[in-house]
């Protein structure tokens, strides 16, 4: 029997485990009410910090209280930046990239049917700027912010402390966790917004039971008439164990959660069907000290032969159903949320014999390969998934050795300069994960290409990726920044400076009568259940 057999088999056995401990729950009952008609219903696994209020939550939380509100910046479902969608209707930056001009589109308006005007921003922003808000980017988008002018009604100016030209992407839901708040709410009485939020959103507040559940009722004036939901109401109730969710699922209780993929093919045999937000998370091989010669990863036939002789379509799809990942394409800095990315640029190929090959002129001698191997982003697969990448560097004749450790053991080694990967002597290769960010190509470079403090630090050429970072920093014209950002694709591609793996997916359980569900891809907060119709009888 193969070791890739038997790991196989002990997943298979894994599943079969999960799926007994589900059966026990199948009675389980939360009270909730057959659908009427009229109303949709989810359940999730977590309110995060159950508070209506984003300035006291953070991204996670959206899935809460997002359906309430808009963000200043609209994505499309890819998760990328488009006035079809968000607030403004229009956005200009400055030559410089510090003053983003924002307007702010005519037919939007609260719940209470007062318009979206300037001041919304200029408040909200104050808002959020407090030092008990605890928003993932609020300090961020503050220490950013260094003024706001509103112009008129419908305009209003940011200026900024440093040139930033992805600076959007804060005030987009893919990336940031402020969404707009209404200026008239906020001056009488901040608290209302836990307690009768007022939003501007496809959903309106209606009730909410503690530690229970939250009811919203469709907003029929909504700016967006293509997203006003055929629905009535949405009620998502917080069922925090996946086999009381499944039990739900299965006795029609509810019309779509959040499931594992142990539970697959069960859900499936209920009539429901897999779907969810894509690209969620990336993961790649990345590899330590390639700048400097003294270390095999340093050279590119060595990084070619560790990508060929990767069987990545076997095991992608031994670690995952369809729905749950597929095989990552490209380079590792862009995904497809990413501006930049090329659709038609391929995984690299699985190809022993040329992985020999380069192997073989890369100088190679035997040494011990050490893949480091940690489990990032609750992605609990990926110790399997690197047992199998290690497996196919043997059988083309690289002693490869699987390292478990936790991230905390890993960020001591890469922080400092020089950095301490003596231990990892010749070749150290982490298995990386990361959140998918339209905006975050020049986070990526920074983070994982470039020599600033605290980068990861893992190109061979740190002088180069500062060279490109700046670059893209100055691309202030977006259609330019895509072309800058298109041939960085290519360049690291041919470089092999890193491998990507895979793309992992959230997953849904969704009945098989619902059609249209457009959540956003790229994040798992961005759901929209407004999109969500029901298929004609």
């Amino acid at each position: 029997m193969t070791n890739r057999l038997l790991l196989i088999i002990v997943a298979a056995l894994v599943a079969v485990a999960a799926l007994v401990g589900v059966l026990a729950y199948t009675f389980f009952d939360v009270g909730l009410t057959p659908n009427a008609g009229g109303g949709l219903r989810v359940a999730l696994s977590s309110f995060s910090a159950e508070t209506l209020d984003p300035s006291l939550d953070n991204q996670d939380g959206l899935k809460y209280h997002g359906h309430l509100y808009d963000h200043l910046a609209g994505v499309n479902s890819e998760g990328r930046l488009e006035t079809q969608f968000g607030l403004i209707s229009y956005w200009e930056a400055s030559p410089a990239a510090d003053v983003f001009t924002l307007t702010i589109r005519e037919n939007a308006q609260w719940h209470d049917s007062k318009p979206v005007v300037a001041e919304d921003v200029h408040t909200s922003l104050e808002y959020y700027f407090r030092e008990d808000a605890t928003c993932g980017v609020c300090g961020n988008v503050k220490s950013t912010v260094a003024g706001v002018d509103v112009v008129d009604n419908r305009n209003v100016a940011l200026r900024l402390s440093s040139p930033d030209v992805v600076f959007l992407g804060l005030l987009a839901p893919v990336e940031g966790d402020m969404p707009l708040l209404p200026s008239h709410v906020l001056g009488d009485n901040p608290a209302a917004l836990n307690t009768a939020p007022i939003g501007s959103g496809p959903w309106r507040y209606g009730s909410k039971s503690l530690g229970g559940s939250v009811h919203f009722e469709s907003n029929a004036d909504y700016w967006n008439a293509e997203r006003i939901s055929p629905f009535d109401t949405l009620d998502i109730t917080l069922v925090p164990e996946e086999p009381q969710r499944i039990a739900l699922l299965e006795t029609g209780s509810v019309d779509i959660a959040p499931i594992g993929t142990d539970a697959f093919e069960r859900v499936r045999d209920n009539d429901y069907r897999i779907d969810g937000p894509k690209h969620v998370v990336s993961t790649a091989l990345r590899f330590f000290m390639s700048y400097d010669t003294d270390f095999l990863t340093s050279s590119l036939e060595f990084r070619k032969a560790l990508a060929f002789s990767v069987n990545m379509p076997e095991i992608v799809a031994t670690a995952y159903p369809t729905e749950a990942a597929s095989v990552a394409t490209g380079s590792a800095l862009f995904t497809p949320v990413s501006p930049g990315y090329i659709e038609d640029l391929p995984t690299y190929p699985f190809n022993p014999e040329e992985a020999r090959t380069q192997l073989a002129q890369s100088g190679y001698a035997g040494e011990t390969v050490k893949l480091i191997s940690l489990v990032a982003y609750g992605l609990s697969e990926m110790p399997l998934i690197n047992e199998m990448i290690a497996e196919d560097w043997r059988e083309v004749g690289i002693n490869a050795e699987v390292v478990p450790t936790e991230w905390p053991a890993v960020q001591p080694l890469f922080m400092p300069r020089p950095q301490l990967f003596d231990d990892f002597a010749p070749a150290p290769v982490l298995h990386g994960a990361q959140p998918s960010r339209p905006g975050g190509d020049i986070n990526s470079v920074r983070r994982y290409m470039s020599g600033a403090d605290g980068a990861m630090l893992t190109y061979y050429a740190p002088d180069v990726a500062d060279a490109i970072l700046n670059q893209i920093q100055s691309a202030v014209n977006d259609d330019e920044r895509n072309l800058t950002l298109q041939a960085l694709n290519r360049k690291t591609y041919a470089e092999f400076w890193a491998i990507p793996i895979l793309w992992r997916h959230d997953t849904y359980a969704i009945k098989q009568t619902l059609a249209g569900w457009q959540p956003t891809n790229g994040t798992s907060s961005d759901l929209h259940f407004e999109t969500i119709t029901r298929l004609a009888q």
